[in-house]
């Protein structure tokens, strides 16, 4: 659901509070606004299809982030940026 609400015409970013809220972020993305963000992923650049209807269909890019996702706050956030899934 989270992939599927994204716009592709902008930048999003998957980013997690540190009370564990995970939400996708448009248009505020990379070092912007962290305060409150315990982990976030490289931004997803607009008109690429990472996000939207279609991205969030296909399987080989969802299940690589989920399991970045939830491996990467189990670990307890060691690596705040998530570049690589």
């Amino acid at each position: 659901m989270l992939i599927a609400c994204g716009n592709d015409r902008h930048n999003n970013q998957i980013r997690v509070t540190k009370s564990g809220m995970v939400y996708l972020s448009e248009d505020i993305v990379g070092s912007e606004q962290l305060d409150d963000v315990a982990l976030c992923f490289e931004t997803f650049s607009a008109h690429n299809g990472y996000v939207g209807v279609k991205a969030a269909e296909d399987n080989s890019h969802v299940i690589p982030l989920y399991y970045a996702l939830i491996g990467n706050w189990v670990d307890g956030c060691r690596h705040t940026y998530i570049d690589s899934f």
